[in-house]
């Protein structure tokens, strides 16, 4: 049931359809920004390195691999900040309060980063990937961004087919520094097999929930090219992270926003299960972590990260201060093996996080990129059910994908899908009623941001 009336938190009086940004005509400002939109996926899915031979790509895949890259994303930042988002200063500040702290807390960590002035760069240019996504997520609307991601998937989907099976790299075949499993696996026009499995794997989740562009029978055909490329993509990563976010998805797909005890109560349910799963099964996992050859090699990069952490939990390197930094990077001093000279990320977001922002940092990625994200969006009344499932999924596999890749916080394809669909849910849960809106004002009050405001007669 909705809440009465008179209890309405002030956002709801304002409608989500006629919110300011996003408007369903067309107009100049709408055409820059689908523009800008497309250029940001072409640049980030693909990058310099389509049709050409990739190895494992860093932190960054391919965004950040030199000058014309980030010249690249500063023009279509300028076109679309030109083209939109000097209208007033509502529609220049789209970033969320949370996600723009996070920020603030990445450049505070610059100051005492080993490399200050490539620490600064980079999260710079997250920043503006952030923004661009932001800002053209509420100029376009959700509807006609979700159109426009699909198709941009679908043809990027066949292109990668057709590389496949016509250009000499489309499958990763002779490759320096990478391991020899690696070689067979399909790439397509994407840099590495993980990106690619991933995109495909975040386009059947697009085709699945929420799609009202396409028919059932294109669906069908889209999702089953889609799980062959996947499969042939053998990142094992995303594969079995792409069925939990499936599932949970289609799990969601009856909920009701107003029946948050029922939600609480499979919450705790699910988290009691996992914890005995994990408990019932500590022996293996231990083992598993300490077998070098496990998770494809994984298992040799994690340790040096964690004895930094233990040694510098609270600051951290700075900002994406401790890979591909030149000899001044803290894993030479860590580790002597090849994961000092052939690898350019932790493949573990979250403890990517941990060694370049510390504790505090990570708590703050983690509470404003996924946890408040997947509250908003489980307590708002305005997002329909199908929408709602897709979301979940895309939140979802973004953040299970970050425990064997680092895409979170970084420039990177799986940063831009995760930004997009918090931008949406933001959108649509900002004018609607809900819990979130409670929940928000308690937390400002807890931190002393907000005075506690009488209730509405």
């Amino acid at each position: 049931m909705y809440p009465p009336a008179d209890r309405l938190p002030r956002p709801a009086l304002r409608s989500p359809s006629t919110a300011r940004p996003g408007r369903s005509g067309g107009g100049v400002s709408v055409t820059i920004a689908a523009i800008a939109f497309v250029l940001l996926l072409a640049a980030t899915l693909v990058g310099v390195t389509a049709f050409q031979g990739g190895g494992d790509a860093g932190i960054g895949q391919a965004t950040e691999a030199g000058l014309g890259n980030q010249l690249l994303y500063g023009g279509i930042f300028v076109l679309l900040l030109f083209g939109t988002g000097l209208r007033n200063l509502r529609t220049m500040l789209c970033v969320p309060f949370g996600v723009t702290l996070l920020f603030g807390y990445c450049y505070l960590s610059t100051l005492w980063a080993i490399d200050p002035a490539t620490s600064f760069r980079r999260v710079t240019l997250v920043a503006m990937m952030t923004w661009i996504t932001f800002r053209s997520v509420g100029e376009l609307g959700p509807d006609r961004t979700l159109r426009l991601l699909r198709q941009f998937l679908l043809v990027l989907l066949a292109v990668n087919f057709l590389a496949v099976f016509l250009l000499p790299d489309g499958i990763h075949r002779n490759l320096i520094s990478e391991e020899e499993t690696v070689i067979g696996s399909w790439r397509g026009i994407v840099s590495h097999k993980n990106p690619a499995g991933a995109i495909t794997a975040l386009t059947m989740v697009l085709f699945l929930f929420d799609n009202r562009q396409f028919s059932r029978g294109v669906t069908i055909a889209v999702v089953a090219a889609a799980a062959v490329f996947l499969w042939f993509t053998h990142s094992k990563t995303s594969q079995g992270v792409v069925v939990l976010a499936i599932l949970a998805g289609w799990a969601i797909r009856h909920h009701d926003a107003d029946r948050r005890v029922v939600l609480a109560g499979m919450l705790m349910v699910v988290a009691t299960l996992a914890l005995l799963l994990v408990s019932a099964n500590i022996a293996f996992i231990d083992e598993v972590v300490n077998d070098p050859n496990a998770l494809t090699g994984r298992a040799q990069i994690w340790p040096p990260l964690i004895d930094y952490v233990g040694q510098h939990p609270w600051t951290g390197a700075g900002f994406q201060s401790f890979w591909a930094i030149g000899d001044a990077s803290p894993i030479f001093s860590l580790t002597s093996s090849w994961v000092s000279t052939n690898i350019q990320h932790g493949h573990n977001g979250y403890l990517d996080l941990l060694v370049t922002i510390g504790v505090p940092g990570t708590l703050l990625a983690v509470a404003t990129l996924i946890v408040w994200p997947l509250l908003r969006l489980l307590f708002s009344l305005s997002i329909a059910k199908p929408r709602r499932s897709l979301l979940l999924a895309i939140i979802l596999f973004c953040a299970g994908q970050n425990m064997a890749e680092t895409t979170i916080l970084a420039a990177s394809y799986g940063h831009v899908f995760l930004m997009i669909a918090l931008a949406i849910v933001y959108r649509q849960s900002q004018g609607s009623a809900g819990q979130h809106h409670q929940l928000r004002r308690r937390a400002l009050r807890l931190l002393g941001l907000r005075r506690a405001a009488r209730p509405a007669r």
